[in-house]
């Protein structure tokens, strides 16, 4: 649905210009939050059930048990991995339609950087893993969402938030981490043999806790990083006030 900023909020006038249709992005922000926090949670609970295997793990890779009895032993413990995957998958197209609208009402405002409404779905493949694009580009939505900058103000030259950096840094420390302590190959991590299941339900706990303390903490700081942006920029549009 869209909104049309309201005459003489934010310093608009009612002109032609303040007629343009803008989105919400409220609602998209409510969902994101709940959706980025949910996959944190269960990758705690993941690393918890996973306590509960570890025997069934060593026991399939010392022979005593075969492949069927292995994997219905573990059935709880893989299922809590494919509903991650799926709030994460869910998330990730939220927050690309939050960053799309923002991106899209600030050109409906005259308010276009660098990082256009495209940007808000290219960002994230390019380049893969580091999320280089979307820290960017959150950085300069920050910017133009600022609602104390008149019509036609410089909005560029304000000073923008840390949040976009501190997600950034968490968000990828946790992969990289991840990878790093893996000691077959990337590609073998993919595969979803029995085998490899196993080694890394019985692999390194240590590493795993960071991994996860990472995972909360950067899922923390984009959830303040959605809830402060939407603030500013629901402001700014006039969506705070309906």
């Amino acid at each position: 649905m869209n909104l049309v900023a309201p005459s003489g909020y934010a310093g608009y006038s009612s002109t032609p210009f303040t007629q343009a249709p803008l989105k919400r992005v409220k609602g998209l922000a409510r969902v994101a939050t709940i959706l980025v926090l949910a996959t944190a949670a269960l990758s705690v609970l993941d690393l918890i059930v996973r306590q509960t295997v570890t025997d069934e793990a060593d026991q399939y890779l010392a022979g005593v048990t075969d492949r069927k009895d292995f994997i219905q032993s573990i059935t709880g413990y893989l299922l809590i991995g494919v509903a991650q995957g799926a709030l994460q998958l869910a998330a990730a197209v939220i927050v690309i339609i939050w960053m799309y609208r923002m991106a899209w009402n600030h050109r409906a405002l005259h308010r276009g950087g660098t990082w256009g409404p495209p940007w808000a779905i290219a960002g994230w493949f390019l380049p893969p893993i580091i999320y280089v694009i979307p820290t960017l580009m959150l950085h300069e939505l920050w910017k133009a969402s600022d609602p104390d900058v008149p019509v036609g103000g410089d909005w560029r030259s304000r000073r923008a938030s840390p949040l976009p950096v501190v997600w950034f840094l968490l968000y990828t420390a946790g992969p990289l981490i991840s990878l790093a302590a893996q000691s077959g190959g990337v590609l073998d991590q993919f595969r979803g043999s029995e085998e490899t299941i196993a080694e890394a339900i019985t692999g390194g706990q240590t590493v795993d806790i960071i991994v996860v303390v990472v995972t909360v903490a950067s899922a923390i700081a984009f959830a303040m990083l959605v809830r402060q942006l939407t603030d500013r920029h629901t402001r700014l549009t006039g969506e705070a006030a309906l």
